[in-house]
């Protein structure tokens, strides 16, 4: 399909583009007027010219919220690999004009971007020294989009995204693990598997490991399970599937630190990342139990869009966090 570039030029191509593309986003005319900050006769009317110059219609209008037509996801495909490199471009330009200082954007959950990547970005900078570096926290799936519009440069997270669309590599490799409340009567019955938090943490550095404990045995405990689209709600559900139980669930939550607090306050058994115990200070509220699950085990993966060339600093970011590894430090001061 081609797409005229009329009496403005270039610059009406991506007027026209931000317009179709914010409806697009909005699923809306009037909410997408209000992110354009114009009125919605304006959009709708900017919108219908361009339907009309292609001869095709581009959205649904009849049905609520408004949905792209054929032409529409075409048009919409073809916009985006033009936001892109214009993105890249400007980028680039602005590296040789040595107009300010170098920017990165990363998302990742609110763990790492709290306890994991200000130390990893730390020493990004001393390598690179004036990159300015922006840390976004979200869910897998807002991540993957945010990437995909080129919000984001890199994500880091424990499912890669569309191999179709992004480039991913495993970081480092960590294990799910149990969290449970130190009263719940279940840890005298399973005291060969049960771990502190100085034992659990003191193996992860290559002391005496203690043996993973059969999911079966926590069946008819109150759990706190992370929401559907999050992978460790998918490997928590599929451990106990495979355990032959559903678990009992007192709360669904957004977060795993919330639910690793939570779980601290007796409020049920939560499915954690044993990363956690590098970057929070000891605690005697949970014991620790390795998990006897395939699941358990999961790959964290850098990941990054394929079209289009990487910046001078994205290809340094991507060799740093080759070199880069998880903390293995004592455990620092946490903040509720």
């Amino acid at each position: 399909m081609a797409v005229p570039i009329t009496a403005g030029g270039g610059g009406a191509l991506l007027k026209d583009i931000e317009y179709i593309y914010a409806v697009y986003k909005e699923r809306s005319f009037s909410k997408a007027a209000r992110r354009l900050f114009i009125s919605q006769p304006s959009l709708s009317a900017a919108v219908k010219r361009v339907e009309q110059e292609l001869g095709l219609p581009l959205f649904n209008r009849s049905t609520s919220p408004v949905s792209l037509t054929e032409a529409g996801e075409y048009y919409i495909k073809s916009a985006e690999k033009i936001m892109e490199i214009e993105r890249e471009m400007r980028a680039h330009l602005a590296e040789l004009a040595g107009g300010g200082p170098a920017s990165l954007r990363v998302g990742s959950s609110m763990f790492f971007c709290s306890y994991v990547l200000p130390d990893i970005v730390g020493e990004f900078r001393k390598e690179h020294g004036s990159v300015v570096v922006t840390l976004s926290e979200g869910s897998s799936v807002a991540l993957s989009e945010k990437l995909k519009d080129g919000s984001l440069d890199f994500m880091l997270e424990a499912e890669p995204p569309d191999k179709n669309i992004f480039e991913s590599a495993v970081w480092t490799t960590e294990e799910i693990i149990l969290a449970v409340p130190a009263a719940f009567a279940i840890n005298g019955e399973l005291e060969e598997y049960r771990c502190t938090f100085e034992e659990l943490a003191a193996s992860r550095k290559g002391g005496p490991r203690k043996p993973a404990a059969p999911p079966e045995r926590f069946a008819g405990e109150e759990f706190l399970i992370l929401t559907k689209w999050n992978d460790l709600h998918r490997r928590a559900m599929a451990i106990c599937r495979r355990a032959g139980f559903a678990p009992k669930v007192s709360m669904y939550l957004e977060q795993m630190m919330t639910a690793y607090y939570l779980a601290c306050e007796g409020k049920g058994i939560a499915f954690v990342r044993d990363a956690l115990l590098d970057c929070l200070p000891p605690t005697d509220k949970v014991f620790f139990y390795r998990i006897d699950s395939p699941e358990s085990e999961r790959g964290i993966y850098l990941s990054y869009k394929k079209s289009g060339g990487l910046t001078q600093i994205q290809r340094d970011f991507i060799e740093f966090m080759k070199r880069a590894k998880l903390p293995r430090e004592s455990a620092k001061t946490a903040e509720g």
